[in-house]
């Protein structure tokens, strides 16, 4: 391909500001455009080749629908969110350009993401589908295709399932009333782990998780299932019968892990 100029919306802080420090390091000429810039969405859809969503799960559909109608059908129109179907869903119906969503399953603050994966569903177009491979690839990334259902249905357990395990915890933690140096003269190695996850998310952007948790079509039936295996083993416990209890945990561990210890 030509020399390749990537716009991305939303590049000035988080994954979109991450992505831009990657493409620049591959050498690739870079745009970004946030609320305080000089250039904004019609500068990029203008000036390169690719345009990235890289905004808060909030205002996604809002920008897309911005965005897209400016691009063609040699442009590539991408998204750097937590959910996929919904996105891709408007990328492909506001816009002639090709689409893939595009999801880096951690965070930008994470110094080396080699052996990271990235998840990637196309949509439209095969053009840009090995560049955009390619890009994750030269820094070592591990590059899946999916489906953004299949992508959706996993991310409720791994993010909006997770993220509220890891709420739950924390606000039971408060009711209980425990000081901070109480907890850590106690602490575990694994427990102090545990702390550290519920700083993240309660101290650095809890309305990030709270989205993730709120916008994932698929969470409330996750949570159906997690408050069912809470009264399950509960009630195994409470009745008292070990033998039950051990059974519950090593059937989970065999449809998890495939175990038969």
């Amino acid at each position: 391909m030509k020399k390749i100029n990537v716009g991305i919306i939303g590049g000035t802080n988080g994954m979109g500001q991450w992505f831009a420090r990657l493409l620049k390091k591959q050498g690739f000429t870079v745009h970004v455009c946030g609320r305080k810039t000089r250039l904004q969405i019609n500068d990029l859809t203008s000036l390169c080749n690719v345009i990235v969503v890289a905004v808060p799960i909030s205002v996604t559909a809002d920008i897309i629908r911005q965005v897209g109608p400016m691009l063609t059908k040699d442009q590539l129109l991408m998204d750097l969110t937590s959910f996929k179907k919904e996105p891709v869903k408007l990328m492909l119906t506001n816009s002639e350009a090709e689409v893939i969503g595009c999801h880096p399953l951690f965070g930008p603050k994470l110094k080396d993401s080699s052996g990271q994966n990235v998840i990637l569903c196309p949509a439209r177009g095969k053009k840009w589908l090995n560049w955009l491979k390619a890009v994750f690839k030269r820094n070592k990334m591990a590059v899946w295709e999916e489906t953004p259902e299949k992508h959706d249905k996993m991310m409720a357990v791994i993010q909006a399932l997770n993220h509220f395990n890891t709420i739950t915890l924390g606000m039971a933690l408060a009711r209980i009333n425990i000081t901070p140096a109480e907890i850590n003269k106690f602490s575990t190695p694994i427990f102090r782990t545990k702390l550290d996850i519920i700083r993240k998310v309660f101290t650095e952007s809890p309305e990030l998780y709270l989205d993730i948790i709120k916008g994932n079509p698929q969470t409330e039936k996750m949570l159906d299932i997690y408050e069912k295996a809470i009264k399950d083993i509960r009630f195994k416990i409470k009745s008292g019968n070990k033998v039950k209890s051990r059974k519950a945990i090593k059937k989970a561990a065999e449809k998890i892990y495939g175990r038969k210890d």
